[in-house]
């Protein structure tokens, strides 16, 4: 029985011994890549390194995609009854200079997308902007139909940049900007 014993007893110390010894690989720290440029939509806060993977987001065209039919309280279209000639100004929030200034489309409906081609295709930043939505008629070429602001780089998302403006009645109208990705 102590035979038995003794060959357990050394047999379990081997064993511990044995494992005891082995080497253990290094855990190795996985860095992560990606865009550190918080001017890109593609910005990742995240990354532990930048990875050259940043884009970023040039204007294509700009869209009111719908817009209040009258304004509750001026004189927008009370003697001609028509639609909407719409005007559209981009600026950085705070900026003297308009960084887009649209044509004027006339009779514009309320309901029907008004869309302009962006002249130039401007380069967007992790910025506030503020846009205005003007009416441009026989009686006034400054009646405002409704403005806001937004943080272009925040909203952008697939292509699109989608924000919502009011008036002083709370009347909404949305403006979507459209984008494309580059250098």
């Amino acid at each position: 029985m102590n035979i038995v014993k003794s060959t357990l007893i050394i047999a379990t110390g081997v064993l511990i011994l044995g494992t005891s010894c082995r080497k253990k690989e290094p855990i190795e720290d996985v860095k992560v890549g990606g865009c550190l440029d918080k001017d890109s939509p593609l910005y990742n806060a995240n990354s532990d390194f930048d990875d050259e993977s940043c884009k970023f987001a040039y204007t294509d065209k700009y869209e009111i995609t719908y817009h209040p039919e009258k304004d509750g309280g001026s004189d927008w279209d009370f003697l001609t009854n028509t639609d909407a000639d719409l005007i559209l100004r981009i600026k950085e929030q705070g900026a003297p200079n308009w960084m887009f200034e649209s044509a004027t489309i006339d009779n514009q409906p309320h309901n029907v997308p008004a869309v302009w081609t962006a002249p130039t295709k401007l380069k967007l930043y992790n910025k506030i902007y503020e846009w205005e939505l003007y009416d441009y008629d026989a009686t006034s070429s400054d009646d405002f139909v409704s403005g806001g602001t937004f943080n272009a780089v925040e909203l952008a998302e697939s292509g699109i940049i989608i924000t919502k403006g009011i008036n002083d009645h709370g009347d909404e109208s949305q403006l979507k900007i459209y984008y494309t990705l580059g250098d």
